[in-house]
């Protein structure tokens, strides 16, 4: 038997770089934007931090294997995939709007001008839903793997 759950509700949101100190630079951005993205999310929704998730994909990049991807050229451009979790879909969906401005506008250093990104849709958050985990597997130990089943045969003849 194997059974799920509702394990929360996500929001995405896709930014697409292409100014290549940012390109370079992506994975130390996009960490700068979640952390950031984290304290505000606290302070506005009264969830913890152990409450929700905010992943950062690079597809181009490593969003795939993560860190265990083993090429490391630097492509011409960089989607950022944000992926937030949380209990109920208006959370998710607030925590990604939040990021909002962070993914359009979020500078490398304080020191130079804001930027801005792309979003390819608008709305730039999407709502995913829920989510589900595995929360039930149960296995039958048996002497004979036919003894869980009843095995019946019928022969029909033509006429």
């Amino acid at each position: 038997l194997e059974g799920a759950r509702i394990a929360g509700y996500q929001a995405v949101s896709l930014t697409l770089l292409r100014d290549r100190r940012y390109v370079e630079n992506a994975r130390t951005w996009a960490e700068d934007i979640a952390a950031r993205c984290r304290k505000v999310a606290v302070e506005r929704t009264g969830l913890t931090e152990a409450d929700f998730t905010i992943e950062m994909r690079l597809v181009g990049q490593d969003a795939t294997l993560g860190p265990l991807e083993t090429g490391r050229t630097v492509p011409t451009e960089v989607g950022v995939l944000a992926i937030v979790t949380a209990p109920t879909e208006p959370q998710a969906v607030e925590i990604a709007k939040i990021l909002n401005p962070y993914l359009l506008h979020h500078a490398l250093t304080e020191e130079e001008p804001m930027p801005t990104f792309a979003f390819p849709f608008s709305p730039a958050e999407m709502s995913r839903g829920a989510i589900y985990e595995f929360c039930l597997h149960h296995v039958m130990t048996l002497d004979n793997p036919m003894s869980a089943f009843r095995l019946e045969v019928s022969e029909v003849g033509h006429g």
